[in-house]
């Protein structure tokens, strides 16, 4: 039989749990928020990051943001 170690389900989960915290400031940080953004269940023993929906307006501005600073990032100003 083949069991999941409960420990590497646990480390896993408190993984995904970690990296939403983490996500989620440094969204707050850039001024974005995703009310359902959290840790999600492990899939394989992998840490999962659930982001949850938010509105189209948001995603539009959060694209939008992304794209500038990339571009910065290039030399290409907008």
């Amino acid at each position: 039989m083949n069991q999941q170690n409960p420990s590497s389900g646990d480390s896993a989960l408190a993984q995904g749990q970690q990296a939403a915290q983490e996500l989620a400031s440094a969204l707050a940080t850039a001024g974005f928020v995703f009310p359902s953004l959290r840790g999600g269940y492990p899939v394989m023993e992998r840490g999962r990051v659930e982001l949850g929906g938010i509105s189209a307006s948001e995603v539009f501005r959060l694209a939008a943001w992304i794209r500038e600073r990339t571009e910065m990032r290039r030399g290409r100003p907008r």
